[in-house]
């Protein structure tokens, strides 16, 4: 069968890929693959000696680069937090810029000039210093036009980063180095996002990266950080592993000697690996296998709320998914109300917008297209859609709630009129392809959308947002974005951000669809981690864990 024809299954025959899932074989205890999380053969294989503290955590798909210039997906911020640590950390609970943790420990602002100071403690894990030098040259190339970095709009209000990117100045002259320990970093303009945004900032050593190519030079292969991991090996599709560094500025951390972030790309197999014990937990298995999973007593739980919106992300630069009646009427043809009652098994529920609904900037006020195939219709014959006409549609193998809608929206899209050929493919692979070749028609990954700050809109939205994915562009959208960016006052930006949600919804730039539910499991010999929304979910703080062991 292929995958064409797998994804063409008549929707009457599929239960639904969350329950079908829950029907999986359970392994009897003799049939496990590892003894336990203190002796698992793996550990030694991947360099670790017998009874060091390691972390194995499962995920569902493949990071595309630890190259903290360039990363783009969830699996890849997680690792280059781990390893090169964020300039100024993000509270993974309260989504606040703190100091202290990450690489600054203090800053201080007046006017539109912050002075940050870098922990004194701080060096890479070679053991060579973290200086001021290091942190200028990484936010110069995050900007520079060559680096290609998806983070160079984030810090477009630094003064001078315009004309830096133009190529009409030879540095960025908002930035300075004021002494070893201390950088000095001007606006232009009032950032609400800026603190925020410099938790994409991975510094990088200075005198190993000078005068390369910082979007593909070999170093990144194997590259060194300040984080509480260092790298250690990366088998692609497989494990990456990194162990603790002894470097790290923060005392006594990490607790544990190493951690595994292993790829298992089917959920039904994640289910079984933490029920069997092989890994020590993961954010990614359908909530439905939770009573599955719960016969490893050892395993604990915690659900999340909903982060941003699953559904589809449209490529406008197709001629007729250009045209926002082609996408209109493909939202209006797809009726999520019953596609969460079938497939999210009462766990998630339909979306309305692009942002979280706990999130200050969530207007619980707007409403989402309705299911309507007579408006579809109506809405493709008014631009002379011609019926039959395909669009390649895509999502990541091994994650059953996506592979589900991709079915569910093949059906309801057949009967107005569009063919969608589905191309189910591998994580990495669909990363690249959307925000690197931009070789796609319709993605079942969420490209765009907030769960912390709303700013991230402007980068994703924006028309030359270095995030804009979809290659949307809308000059009044526009000019609403660099308001809702420069406003400080909450209350007004509130009222910014409705504005804007309902034009990305009315316009169906994408198609916010239904909140995805996660499971977050970890067995219980890990302590010490703080349930999160970022990335990873309650392994976003990591450095943080102890073990019982």
């Amino acid at each position: 069968m292929t995958d064409s024809e797998r994804f063409s299954i008549n929707r009457r025959t599929l239960v639904g890929g969350a329950a079908a899932a829950a029907a999986v074989t359970v392994l009897r205890p003799d049939q496990h693959a590892f003894a336990g999380p203190a002796s698992r053969a793996d550990l030694l294989a991947a360099g670790f000696q017998s009874g060091q503290n390691v972390v194995l955590v499962g995920t569902l798909g493949e990071a595309q680069t630890i190259n903290g210039f360039l990363v783009n997906d969830t699996e890849a911020y997680w690792r280059c937090k781990l390893l090169y640590e964020q300039f100024v950390r993000t509270d993974g609970a309260t989504y606040e810029p703190t100091p202290g943790p990450g690489i600054v420990e203090s800053w201080e602002l007046e006017d539109l000039t912050y002075v940050f100071k870098i922990h004194d403690n701080a060096t890479f894990s070679d053991g060579a210093d973290l200086t001021a030098d290091d942190a200028a040259f990484t936010l110069h190339g995050i900007l520079n036009p060559e680096t290609a970095s998806p983070h160079a709009s984030k810090f477009s209000s630094v003064a001078g980063a315009e004309e830096y990117a133009a190529g009409t100045a030879d540095s960025v002259s908002g930035i300075e180095v004021v002494d070893p320990k201390r950088i000095r970093v001007t606006l232009a303009t009032p950032d609400a996002s800026f603190l925020y945004n410099l938790r994409y900032v991975f510094v990088v050593p200075k005198a190993q990266l000078d005068g390369k190519n910082l979007n593909s030079d070999d170093w990144f292969l194997s590259p060194i950080g300040a984080g509480p991991f260092k790298f250690e090996s990366w088998s692609v599709g497989g494990d990456y592993v990194a162990s603790k560094n002894e470097h790290y500025y923060q005392e006594g951390k990490p607790a544990v000697d190493g951690l595994i972030h292993r790829v298992i790309p089917d959920a039904n197999t994640l289910a079984l690996a933490l029920q069997s014990g092989e890994i020590d937990g993961s954010v990614y298995p359908s909530p439905a296998l939770q009573e599955q999973i719960a016969q490893n007593s050892d395993m604990t739980f915690t659900l999340p709320p909903f982060t941003y919106p699953d559904g589809w992300t449209f490529n406008h630069r197709n001629e007729w998914l250009a045209k926002k009646e082609v996408r209109q009427a493909i939202v209006h043809a797809i009726d999520v109300e019953q596609f969460a009652a079938d497939s999210l098994l009462g766990l998630g529920e339909p979306a309305v917008g692009p942002i979280a609904p706990g999130n200050w900037a969530f207007d619980s006020e707007l409403a989402a297209l309705p299911y309507d195939p007579d408006k579809s219709r109506e809405l493709l014959a008014s631009v002379g859609f011609p019926e039959g006409t395909s669009f390649r549609a895509s999502v990541n193998i091994g994650n059953v709630l996506r592979e589900d809608w991709l079915i569910y929206s093949q059906q309801a899209l057949q009967a107005v009129g569009i063919t969608l050929d589905a191309e189910p493919q591998e994580f990495a692979t669909l990363i690249e392809a959307v925000s690197v070749t931009r070789d796609f028609d319709m993605v079942g990954i969420p490209f765009s959308g907030v769960t912390a700050d709303p700013g991230e809109l402007f980068e994703q939205f924006s028309t030359n947002g270095s995030q804009n994915d979809s290659g949307y562009g809308n000059p009044a959208l526009d000019e609403l974005l660099i308001q809702a960016r420069q406003e400080l006052d909450l209350e007004v930006a509130k009222g910014i951000y409705s504005e804007i949600q309902r034009i990305l919804v009315e316009e169906a730039v994408n198609h916010f669809a239904w909140y995805r539910p996660f499971l977050n499991v970890v067995h219980q010999r890990v302590t010490g981690l703080t349930p999160s929304n970022l990335e990873q979910g309650i392994f976003y703080s990591l450095e943080d864990a102890v073990t019982n062991e």
